[in-house]
């Protein structure tokens, strides 16, 4: 897969001072911008490409001239390196709030074209449900004038309707008029104002009254609406670029609001044609959802493109959950975009990241506020930088106390100097300027001092002092009272500085006193309570702590150090965020292989169209191996480089083997794994090439190898085969099956008479072989220990499973001890997860280590069944929803009223167990999963073969109801 990035102007300046937190220039124009493909080395990038939306590019005119003119890989600023490729669509997300799309096919294609863009978009309308009965109800906002305001709507309107208030563009495209021939078209001055009276009446007055306004548009099914549209613009824009000779290629938007709809398109598209098809309208839904969806339209590719022989590439627009890789990749995705891992670093909290478990949270030192005055403005601008000292001191192994007090000494001299220094220049020419940004420009390169005055003392004093530096002539001068009592003013607050060095001191000298954690900690709680983050504390202890920016091999942690785990500012915050990104794509990597599967040309390659076409014919056992596997790329290769099997064949053809070598080195220095398909002489010339461009070679001269190999290489989620879509496991039962059992602990307990029975407190302050070998303690096997109803059922099922044949290990997560196997001993005790609230549940499971022990015991052996014999209180100790995923795709996992876990993984059934269940099986809903445990274990022997939907049948088995009927029951 590639992973795009979107281009939302992140971009860092290249020069910035991070020691005074100050910019290489003033005038942006001027400076040197890295954006990320600026930072890292081309092999080390992390991300596969750019997407580039219409309204980011016309944010700004600016940048929309610009951009219209070089072309987005020209552009002296963005300047996109050649080897990324580009995505560009129409930011259906910027107006999700219109009527109507407002842009028109033609003109898409157009500006596609002017970009320069590798892949265009078709236009889309984003599916937004509603739940208001009477639909959507669209007003432009340029309507609200003469004090008529959004609240004046009344509620009768607003309960009813879905309202949807936007400032209208100005004109819309042509084909608006086709479906609202009344609606405005024209500046704000044509816009009539809305009054009261327009929402007098019943609400089917009013939305009567709005059918042919030219300011609202009204639709009952909306959502409906933009579905169709969005396969309408597919339909026309598909049209206009095979009439024409447009240089990108097309990619066609899909939308839906359930699975079903989205496979609806998705043929709808296919049968027009398209060979690359974007899921949109997923960024933001719960991963569920992403899964079902993502795994539906999967299945639907893969058919048509096993039935017509072809191949085709999809996209997953804002998808950037690493915990749904392996759906993504199985479904055989091609690509997607996210920025979620960028805007992380400054959204929320644990914005630093190292890998999806060990996040942390970059610690903000704060600027002064925007219209502070100068005092607090000074006082706040001299907490953070003695708070920076200090952090840096620590990072550096450098003693805190000594840093502090160098500070102080140059704080002191940088006043003393910015005194001297106007009174000397504060008339000199370089001052008469007439904008403020030219002033402090001069000032920040004549006056040595500059930057240190604004970094210890503030931006709001300097700006200040360039105020007067702008109004201060010799023919007209301020009284130097006005430079000397700002100065005053920051030496007073500074005289109250270094405030914690000489406490540092004296416990220096004091062998018992605190260690360097302790004293960096200090110096930090000082300054978080003092600015008001006493809740972010607990926090950034782990991130004193654990040091993560020195356990990171990027290139900006490696240059940068602690300044990255700093929240502060653009230039810190958005490096952060490259970081971020970075390690996110490390995960992609490892997950989801980059793979590139090529065979080599002939001299007939450039007598075909596509490479497709010369595939289909030239080399059709390759092709037919080959054309649906989840790859990267596939394609040929010659002279000239990689051809995707999507693009026009090369106007020359070449081999000659140094040059083909030369090439190759290059293009495959970003892919992980190479196969390459009748070698040949053709690997023999260019084998050193390739082995030091990709870590992974493999050659085979056999299409069905080479397929087998990718298949089997890709990992356990992949079946070596055709099919490789996921699908319900199916495991022979007659030959004994390794089942694991996750049972619970349960409130009711067995205890011995007299015996010690020991509460939270205790088991947090001692150990458990502290506690078992306590006074009139007895140690109990747990699966003794625990009474309950539920697992008095499991330890039957456990029994009799075992007696047939077939091996079981149990264990239990217990709220006491963590997770414990069934023989272990356990004291007497009295703690469940039932009596906490979630979060407490959660702290309890992270100090007992409770998901990553049950992580390596689902990972230290190859069980056909796991199940999960849990509430609710225990599934969210273990994360059930994380841990389901570790059941390889070919095993099989049950959990109970899970529901949404059968839409997303083909492996996993969930098992209903409420009342309405209990009530079936004459039982009580506490001990109904003891229960379908034991229907499990005496009636299996029934059946010659397992899938999941044969285990909930005999889960839930009755009696008087043959096997085989319960199977299709269920």
């Amino acid at each position: 897969m590639r992973f795009y990035v979107p281009e939302w102007d992140d971009a860092v300046d290249a020069g910035y001072d991070f020691e005074h937190d100050e910019l290489s220039t003033l005038h942006r124009q001027e400076r040197d911008l890295d954006y990320i493909w600026d930072i890292f080395e081309k092999d080390e990038t992390p991300i596969d490409g750019v997407l580039i939306s219409r309204e980011q590019v016309e944010s700004t005119k600016r940048k929309s001239k610009r951009l219209a003119e070089h072309g987005v890989y020209d552009d002296p600023i963005l300047s996109i390196p050649d080897w990324l490729p580009t995505i560009s669509d129409c930011g259906a997300w910027g107006y999700k709030s219109f009527p109507f799309p407002p842009y028109g096919n033609a003109e898409m294609l157009d500006f596609y074209e002017t970009l320069e863009v590798t892949v265009g978009v078709t236009i889309d309308h984003l599916v937004l449900g509603s739940g208001k009965e009477k639909g959507r109800l669209y007003l432009d906002e340029r309507a609200f004038q003469n004090g008529f305001k959004k609240s004046d709507i009344p509620d009768e309107i607003t309960d009813a309707v879905d309202l949807m208030i936007d400032e209208w563009p100005a004109e819309w495209p042509s084909y608006v008029a086709e479906y609202e021939p009344s609606i405005c078209t024209g500046p704000a001055t044509d816009v009539s104002a809305l009054t009261p009276e327009d929402f007098e009446g019943s609400v089917e007055a009013v939305l009567q009254r709005f059918a042919d306004d030219p300011r609202a548009v009204y639709r009952q099914d909306d959502k409906q609406f933009r579905y169709d549209l969005t396969l309408q613009n597919a339909r026309e824009i598909r049209e206009l670029y095979e009439q024409g000779d447009y240089p990108f290629r097309l990619m066609v938007a899909i939308q839906g609001w359930k699975p079903e709809k989205y496979v609806q398109a998705t043929e709808a598209v296919l049968d027009l044609g398209y060979d690359y098809v974007g899921i949109g309208g997923v960024a933001g839904s719960p991963i569920h959802e992403v899964r079902k969806i993502v795994k539906d339209v999967g299945k639907a590719v893969k058919h048509y493109e096993r039935t017509h022989e072809t191949r085709v590439d999809t996209h997953v627009f804002g998808f950037a959950k690493s915990e749904a890789f392996e759906t993504i990749g199985r479904s055989g995705m091609a690509s997607f975009d996210s920025a979620s891992m960028l805007r992380s670093a400054w959204t929320g909290g644990q914005n630093y990241r190292l890998d999806a478990d060990e996040r942390y949270d970059a610690i903000r030192v704060r600027y002064p506020s925007h219209g502070a005055d100068i005092e607090d403005a000074v006082e706040t601008a001299l907490r953070g930088r003695e708070t920076l000292e200090a952090l840096r001191a620590y990072a550096n192994g450098e003693p805190i106390a000594e840093a502090l007090r160098e500070w102080e000494q140059a704080a002191d001299e940088t006043l003393t100097a910015a005194e001297e220094y106007l009174r000397e220049h504060r008339h000199d020419e370089q001052f008469d300027a007439t904008r403020l940004r030219d002033v402090e420009s001069r000032l920040r390169e004549d006056f040595p001092a500059a930057r240190k005055l604004r970094a210890y003392f503030s931006e709001d004093l300097r700006d200040q002092i360039v105020k007067y530096l702008r109004s201060d002539g010799p023919d007209d001068p301020l009284p130097f009272e006005d430079y000397a009592s700002l100065l005053r003013t920051a030496e007073e607050t500074f005289q109250r500085f270094p405030r914690l060095a000489s406490v540092l001191e004296v416990d220096a000298q004091n062998p018992a006193g605190m260690d360097r954690f302790e004293r960096i900690w200090f110096v930090l709680q000082d300054y978080a309570s003092w600015i008001g983050d006493e809740d972010l504390l607990e926090a950034y202890q782990q991130t004193l702590a654990n040091r993560p920016w020195e356990r990171c091999d990027c290139p900006i942690c490696e240059e940068h150090g602690i300044e990255v785990c700093l929240f502060r500012g653009n230039d810190r915050n958005r490096r952060r965020g490259f970081h971020n990104t970075d390690r996110f794509y490390d995960e992609f990597s490892k997950s989801l292989p980059k793979t590139l599967v090529v065979t080599k040309g002939t001299a007939s390659l450039g007598g075909y169209e596509t490479v497709e076409a010369y595939l289909k014919s030239e080399k059709p056992k390759f092709w037919d191996a080959t054309h649906d596997l989840p790859v990267a790329e596939l394609g040929v290769v010659d002279a000239s480089g990689i051809h995707e099997w999507w693009e026009e064949t090369p106007s020359s053809v070449s081999f000659a083997p140094g040059k083909m070598a030369d090439t190759l080195e290059a293009s495959l220095s970003r892919y992980d794994r190479l196969y390459v398909h009748d070698p040949d002489a053709f690997f023999e010339a260019t084998e050193r090439s390739l082995q030091e461009a990709v870590d992974e070679v493999q050659t085979h001269r056999h299409g069905e190898q080479l397929r087998e190999s990718v298949l089997a290489d890709l990992g356990e989620s992949y079946s070596v085969g055709r099919d490789f879509l996921p699908h319900p496991p199916v495991l022979e039962s007659d030959d004994g099956l390794d089942i694991l059992v996750i049972d619970q602990c349960s409130g009711s307990k067995y205890v011995p008479d007299g015996a010690t029975i020991f509460g939270v407190d205790e088991l947090e302050n001692r150990s458990r072989e502290e506690l078992l070998g306590s006074e009139n303690v007895r140690g109990i096997e747990a699966k003794d220990l625990y009474t309950g109803r539920q697992q008095e059922s499991v330890t039957d099922a456990v029994r009799r499973l075992k007696a047939d044949g077939h091996n079981v290990e149990r264990y239990f997560i217990s709220a006491g001890f963590g997770l414990v196997e069934e023989s272990e001993q356990l004291p007497p005790y009295e703690v469940t997860f039932s009596d906490m609230s979630v979060g407490e549940i959660r702290d309890r499971s992270e100090r007992l280590n409770l998901k990553s022990d049950l992580s390596k015991v689902l990972a230290q052996a190859d069980y056909d069944i796991v199940f999960f014999t849990m509430g609710k209180d225990y599934y969210t100790s273990i994360d059930i929803d994380t841990a389901i995923q570790q059941v390889p795709p070919d095993r099989i996992g049950v959990v109970f009223n899970r529901d949404l876990v059968d839409d997303q993984f083909e492996n996993i059934v969930s098992v209903p167990a409420r009342t309405e269940d209990a009530k079936r099986h004459g039982t009580i809903v506490i001990g109904l999963k003891g229960l379908y445990l034991e229907n499990f274990a005496e009636n299996l022997s029934e059946v010659d073969a397992l899938d999941p939907e044969t285990i909930r049948a005999l889960c839930r088995h009755v009696d008087e109801e043959p096997i085989q009927a319960g199977i299709e029951n269920f």
